[in-house]
């Protein structure tokens, strides 16, 4: 029996993603009071309500990875990894529109918070490759 581990990959990639949006910068803001506009971009790194989750998912992932052998686990530690990944596009939507606006700042995505929803992608993907094989695992114990 053999079992095609392709949510790793996905795992993987979502990892990936998460790990770089940990090192760029997830938008920028413009500064209106004074004068001489002043652009200032913003990193994950220095804000702590937005790197907390974000590293937390990136280790859960990290873990995730070596979880192949226990799927119910597996898929229980990406379910929370994913929850993380929302929570970091919720926290990004936060401090870009309602903070920024409260503080008279102009807000600007960046490119690269398109790695969010593309790391959420690659983990409901993850869990629907889960899915696949716990349901290939029952087919099999069916016909011992």
């Amino acid at each position: 029996m053999q079992i095609q581990r392709i949510q790793t990959v996905y795992i993987f990639l979502a990892l990936v993603a998460m790990m770089i949006f940990v090192i760029v910068p997830y938008g920028e803001v413009d500064y209106l009071s004074g004068q001489p506009v002043v652009t200032e971009k913003l990193y994950t790194m220095y804000e702590y309500g937005l790197l907390i989750p974000a590293a937390a998912a990136v280790i859960l992932l990290i873990v995730d990875i070596f979880l192949f052998r226990n799927l119910p686990l597996q898929r229980t530690v990406l379910t929370i990894s994913l929850l993380l990944t929302l929570c970091c596009i919720a926290v990004v939507c936060f401090i870009l529109f309602k903070q920024a606006g409260a503080e008279e700042m102009d807000a600007h995505f960046s490119v690269w918070d398109i790695l969010l929803p593309v790391a959420v992608i690659f983990e409901i993907l993850g869990l629907g490759g889960i899915s696949k094989d716990v349901k290939l695992l029952n087919s099999y114990n069916r016909l011992r």
